[in-house]
């Protein structure tokens, strides 16, 4: 008999249901999704057959949808990962776990689908099992794995593609904004030109390029985490922690790279929260792996790559706010370079 699996706001059902069947499961696990941002599940266990089929569409890749970084990771812990064409368009999310048992879901492999979006899937088992795994391993038998040299190939072109897709993003805003002048805002209000006009504070964060460890696609891991996972992140021993501690839900956060400049801009979706070394939701477990984690919630609408940075002689701050005068030409130089570049 099939069993509902549905969110209901705090108390998550899909993580912890999917972690369980993998973690109880035979191998091999099937794994179809569209979009991939979240490595927490698949690296729970090691030494598993683990298969993964997603697409790689550009666009994608671009908007944040799929994280280069974490392919390339899963692939790394020896997850088999595969991808099929951008046509037709691949949007299946299901996972099956040996013979016995599978989830069809509307949930992607991504943080906010198994943290945060509401979803609903159904876990199935028996006949359904088995006509799940004949249709998964026609699709895998089409499908062609993914290699380091693809990743670096994708990274150059979601590059260019960045920009463009945060140049449109701010057109369509802008002709919907004025389409609908008398309408109340709705759920175009988070784009940059309303962040800026509404943003009560304004923050920089620093993506620590100086200690931070490359990935395999020759990226920056901290920073490559923090866009993809959505947040702006510093560890214990940083300086001027008050300053984070301010942070509330609607301010503007910039991100800073060392000798390039700003090279991102969002909006905090949430205030400061800090997770314990150990904990395996925290973003990084390296070279600060004895230090808390402090992180604010991000939803990022702008990243560019380093030659559309906007350039700024930062000071050698980790997290620190940038809300009065003293900073207004930063800001000023900030909202121009992005809303008109």
């Amino acid at each position: 008999m099939a069993k509902v699996i549905a969110e209901h706001g705090h108390d998550r059902q899909h993580r912890p249901r999917l972690c369980h069947l993998l973690k109880s499961s035979d191998d091999p696990v099937r794994i179809a999704s569209a979009y991939v941002t979240d490595r927490e599940l698949l690296l729970s266990t090691s030494g598993r057959n683990i298969r993964l089929v997603t697409s790689l569409a550009p666009m994608d890749i671009a908007s944040g949808a799929t994280s280069l970084e974490t392919l390339g990771a899963l692939i790394d812990a020896g997850v088999d990962c595969r991808f099929v064409p951008e046509r037709p368009r691949f949007h299946a999310k299901v996972y099956v776990f040996g013979k016995e048992s599978a989830v069809v879901t509307s949930a992607n492999l991504t943080e906010s689908a198994l943290d945060s979006n509401i979803e609903v899937g159904v876990e199935l088992a028996a006949q359904d099992v088995k006509a799940l795994i004949e249709w998964y391993d026609r699709l895998w038998a089409t499908a062609k794995p993914i290699r380091l040299p693809l990743l670096l190939d994708l990274r150059q072109k979601a590059a260019k593609l960045r920009r463009e897709y945060a140049r449109l993003k701010k057109k369509s805003s802008a002709t919907l904004n004025l389409a609908s002048k008398s309408q109340p805002v709705g759920p175009f209000s988070d784009d940059l030109a309303r962040l800026f006009e509404e943003a009560g504070r304004f923050f920089v964060c620093n993506t620590d390029r100086r200690h931070g460890e490359r990935t395999p696609t020759g990226g920056y891991l901290l920073e490559e985490e923090m866009y993809s996972r959505g947040y702006a992140t510093a560890w214990e021993s940083f300086k001027f922690p008050s300053h984070m501690e301010k942070v509330q839900p609607g301010d503007a956060i910039f991100m800073f790279a060392k000798k390039v400049g700003i090279i991102g801009v969002g909006r905090a979706k949430g205030k400061r929260e800090t997770l314990q070394p150990g904990d395996p939701k925290r973003l990084y477990n390296g070279r600060y792996k004895r230090d808390v984690e402090w992180r604010v919630p991000v939803h990022w609408l702008d990243w560019r790559a380093e030659e559309h940075a906007h350039s700024y002689p930062s000071p050698n701050f980790t997290f620190w706010e940038v809300s009065d005068d003293n900073y207004a030409d930063l800001v000023e130089g900030v909202k121009e370079h992005f809303l008109n570049q």
